[in-house]
């Protein structure tokens, strides 16, 4: 199947950023840029219209959509009946930032949880407002049992030269927490990940991974489908954030979320002040924004 998406300057941008390692120049004059995946191919026009092509053009399609907080193409899912359905849920925060680390976190939620979710009104993070999340992931926090894995810039850039990519790290994050949460209940209910990746490719970066637990689940926009999953959504965005504005305080400036032309801005001004090895401590590296600063 094939989708489209409208994008911004900065959003295209930001694609790029993502897609660094894979990013194909065309002789066609109209087409700005190429991704070229083992199952997807993804053009980027000048006119700023992007193509989705392949077996996984639906799933990333709906990644940029989630990132870029858009409409999807089709009509969002309805909540069914299943959306307080007992499970462990997990999702992940920062991976399309420059700035601040990579967040997972799983969650267990069990139908009994129900209206103290209705009460919060959780849904995915990435429709409520960093205000909205910050009012109700404290109480999430205290009574969802979770587990929340923060991979610090050094940690994220130290990895990624050896090999790492965000997928993998992702994989083994989401394996690590979902261990964690089975180790604090007394029980094994379904899992389920917000998919970032089909399941072989999800089983092939965790195959040497200490007791890992194979997910039941794997759906794009999970968080729409499960409470669990949402749940998870909002404490990662919930920690990113703070995350973010800790490093923020440290450095005396407000390092903005996301990728593009304010956040190039950014980095060259932080360059400016502290020197390129800043950016190990409070920025992922292998983003293109890196080639973008002449200090």
């Amino acid at each position: 199947m094939n989708f489209t998406l409208k994008l911004n300057h900065n959003q295209i941008e930001a694609m790029q950023d993502y897609y660094k390692s894979t990013l194909q120049s065309s002789p066609n004059p109209y087409i700005k840029a190429l991704i070229k995946k083992p199952r997807t191919t993804i053009t980027i026009y000048t006119s700023n219209t992007v193509l989705f092509q392949g077996e996984d053009s639906e799933f990333e399609m709906l990644f940029w959509c989630d990132t870029f907080g858009l409409s999807l193409p089709k009509e969002k899912p309805i909540q069914n009946e299943d959306f307080f359905l007992t499970s462990i849920g997990s999702d992940e925060s920062g991976v399309g930032d420059f700035f601040g680390p990579l967040t997972v976190v799983s969650a267990y939620v069990k139908k009994t949880d129900r209206a103290f979710l209705e009460s919060l009104d959780v849904k995915d993070s990435k429709s409520l407002t960093d205000k909205k999340i910050k009012a109700i992931a404290p109480s999430l926090i205290k009574h969802i049992p979770h587990s929340l894995l923060v991979l610090t810039n050094p940690q994220y850039n130290d990895l990624t030269k050896k090999g790492y990519n965000a997928h993998k790290l992702k994989a083994h994050m989401h394996a690590q927490t979902h261990k964690h949460v089975l180790d604090k209940i007394a029980t094994k209910p379904i899992i389920v990940v917000d998919q970032f990746c089909d399941k072989n490719l999800y089983l092939k970066y965790t195959k040497d991974f200490d007791r890992v637990v194979i997910p039941d689940i794997f759906k794009t926009k999970a968080e729409s489908y499960y409470a669990s999953v949402a749940v998870a959504s909002i404490i990662a965005r919930y920690s990113f954030i703070t995350h973010l504005e800790r490093l923020s305080n440290t450095l005396g400036m407000t390092l903005p979320k996301g990728a593009g032309a304010q956040v190039d801005a950014c980095a060259k001004q932080l360059v400016k002040a502290k020197g390129m090895a800043i950016l190990h401590k409070v920025a992922k590296t292998h983003f293109k924004t890196i080639d973008k600063i002449n200090v």
